[in-house]
């Protein structure tokens, strides 16, 4: 962990990988599309020359989301830290490549706190910054203010791209580029101290 987040105005977060486990088969889903390694899935749908290949391909997508939905288990701590930042003067929001059906299933089945969404029919989806862009503009506040927690690499390049401090949830999958974070913290304990949240 480096420095303090104390100072902030707004935390926004990634979804699955973050504060939830789906047990996403990304294996599956890359062979039932035909969407190569090293290519986001995403943005691979979005390639495609046909409508009726992106909307076979998206059918897929859902359907591996909407499964992974229905198991979700929060991450270790992640609830007591969402309750928490619920207490706080802090704005508080989900900013993910999910679809909204998905994401919007997720919270519910799993009791989360309320939370501003954007999903991936709402904005272009990370790297781009255009999702933490517009949760900023909806809360009329500076994005040097807020912050981006995330576990993935387009999580720090979309917080960067925005303005925003970049957090990584260390696991052991994303050690290589923990690096390249503002902050880093492997356990929401260690967050919340971060955010001056622990009582």
């Amino acid at each position: 962990m480096t420095g303090t987040l104390a100072n902030l105005q707004g935390i926004i977060f990634d979804l699955d990988g973050t504060l939830v486990d789906s047990a996403l088969d990304f294996p599956a889903m890359r062979r039932e599309t035909g969407c190569p390694e090293g290519t986001g899935l995403l943005e691979y749908i979005a390639g495609l020359s046909s409508a009726r290949e992106r909307q076979a391909a998206e059918a897929v997508i859902h359907r591996y989301e909407m499964a992974g939905a229905k198991r979700a288990r929060w991450m270790p701590g992640a609830l007591a830290l969402l309750q928490a930042v619920a207490r706080s003067p802090l704005r508080a929001g989900i900013v993910t490549r999910n679809s909204r059906p998905a994401a919007e299933l997720t919270l519910s089945t799993l009791g989360a706190p309320p939370l501003d969404l954007v999903s991936r029919e709402m904005a272009r989806p990370k790297p781009d910054p255009d999702g933490l862009l517009l949760l900023a503009r909806r809360w009329r506040l500076p994005a040097a203010r807020l912050a981006y927690v995330g576990d993935f690499q387009f999580d720090i390049k979309a917080a960067a791209r925005a303005g925003m401090r970049s957090v990584l949830y260390l696991q052991e999958k994303n050690a290589d580029y923990a690096h390249e974070a503002d902050h880093v913290f492997d356990h929401f304990d260690q967050l919340s101290a971060l955010l001056d949240l622990a009582r």
